[in-house]
């Protein structure tokens, strides 16, 4: 069967010219609307190149803090035809036609959303264009997150939020928040660890926080997100678990797991991933996914996603859970070393986990929600003595401390007990140290821009993928 390409006749690109003129001409006539607008609108966001220019040469104006007028602009356009009249002539028409503040803001954000939907329309066809093109090496999961790339930076370059504001209201709004919360009338910003010492010192996982959690293989990294993850959730607080390491059923198997935890009525997640369980351990299984059905937990078990893949997808599912009538606040990364780096710093480490760090730092900032970044720890610190983690011990680069608002580590003591040859051989001393120790476990707060750096401890359970507050010593 031949099939044939069917060219579609052109439409014409979203322009608005009113809304330029009407911009521009309020901007004569009020040169103090460049300072409402400058933090989001550029010259190259304007569809006709005679705005284009008009709008370059009042900024360079107005940032030497000079006046914009027509006669001001004269000087630099002199007697250049614009459409049958000078382009002075058609700057003293702009001013004689010229809109208030107000209304040139709104038509400040049609120029841009008009520019964000010629860049979509580039972009698309840009990304058609390479799909046609059989090109060697040119993969479609390579043009798809050329594409992904391309659309966030459109997105961040949309002038929807406005990062500029006085000093004394943004402290005003931090202060009318801290008042509102004392008279009971919302809730604390921050999410809470669950640890009420950790939240104290922390604040919890508050917004716009990049948290780093270091630890070796078997301390727990994968423990503390899910069941930290499911907490949030428990809240009322919308959590994303990204996965990139460890399968869908082991997470399902773990989150259950702690679901059901009660004491001696245990329900280890192995044996929930070897489908040992008994009729009654299945109906409280079944009772803890019903319950899951209504919490705002979301998983994604991606084996390695970018992190402009992952800013696109928090995005969408804090629309989603917002559509649900939950806010998203937490934002789980288990782990680092499955985070895909831009070819900007191809097969230098170092430089790639800055650019992760840094890009998901803005992601939290943004967005607004707590990015917990787990992170693997140098194999050094398994040849010292003392093998309670420390900053120096993050792998790989600096900017990983620099960057976070809070790095912690995981310290279990009994698993390097376990595997002693001391404990291994049955020794008493090792055997009565693990038993005491097999349900504690240390979060050491190495760095803290919101309070104090020490080590708490807290209770967990291995085996049920579940950590707590209050520590029970077993008696030796």
């Amino acid at each position: 069967m031949n099939l044939s390409l069917v060219n579609t006749p052109a439409r014409a690109l979203p322009v608005n010219i009113e809304a330029e003129q009407g911009f521009l001409g309020a901007l004569l006539v009020n040169n103090s609307v460049y300072g409402r607008v400058s933090s989001f609108l550029e010259a190259r966001h304007f569809s006709e190149p005679m705005h284009q220019r008009i709008y370059e040469v009042a900024t360079c104006l107005l940032n030497e803090g000079k006046a914009v007028t027509p006669a001001a602009l004269r000087g630099f356009f002199g007697d250049d035809d614009f459409g049958g009249m000078t382009v002075w002539q058609y700057v003293v028409h702009l001013h004689a036609q010229a809109s208030g503040v107000l209304i040139a803001i709104d038509y400040a954000k049609i120029i841009v959303d008009m520019a964000c939907r010629r860049a979509i329309i580039d972009a698309g066809q840009d990304m058609i264009d390479q799909a046609y093109a059989m090109t060697p090496g040119a993969r479609a999961g390579a043009i798809a997150v050329g594409a992904v790339g391309a659309l966030q930076a459109i997105s961040e370059g949309s002038g929807d939020k406005n990062t500029r504001r006085d000093a004394g209201a943004s402290a005003g709004a931090l202060l009318e928040h801290i008042a509102r919360v004392k008279a009971g009338e919302v809730a604390k910003a921050g999410v809470p660890f669950g640890v009420p010492d950790i939240d104290r010192d922390t604040g919890g996982f508050m917004p716009g926080t990049l948290w780093v959690v270091g630890a070796r293989p078997g301390m727990g990294k994968t423990i503390l997100s899910c069941c930290e993850a499911l907490k949030v959730s428990m809240s009322g607080v919308g959590a994303l678990l990204f996965s990139l390491e460890v399968p869908e059923d082991q997470v399902s198997a773990r989150i259950l797991s702690d679901m059901t935890f009660s004491g001696s009525r245990k329900i280890e997640f192995g044996r929930i991933l070897r489908e040992d369980v008994n009729d009654l351990e299945e109906r409280r299984l079944i009772e803890a996914k019903r319950d899951l059905d209504l919490l705002p937990l979301v998983i994604d078990v991606a084996p390695r996603l970018s992190v402009t893949e992952i800013s696109l997808r928090v995005r969408a599912e804090k629309e989603r859970m917002a559509k649900r009538g939950f806010s998203l606040g937490v934002v789980f990364i288990d782990y680092l070393k499955f985070v895909k780096a831009s070819d900007r710093y191809r097969g230098q480490r170092v430089y790639e986990v800055g650019e992760i760090s840094a890009s998901l730092k803005e992601l939290a900032k943004s967005e607004g929600v707590c990015v917990v970044l787990l992170a693997q720890l140098n194999r050094a610190l398994e040849n010292r003595e003392d093998k309670r983690p420390g900053l120096s011990d993050l792998r790989e680069s600096g900017d990983l401390e620099a960057d976070a608002d809070v790095v912690a580590f995981i310290h279990r003591e009994s698993y390097y007990i376990q595997a002693s040859p001391e404990f291994k051989l049955g020794h008493g001393d090792a055997v009565s140290r693990f038993a005491e120790m097999e349900n504690v476990a240390e979060i050491i707060i190495a760095k803290n821009r919101a309070g104090a750096v020490r080590g708490h401890e807290i209770w967990c359970d291995v085996s049920c993928s579940k950590i707590g507050a209050k520590v029970w010593r077993r008696d030796p």
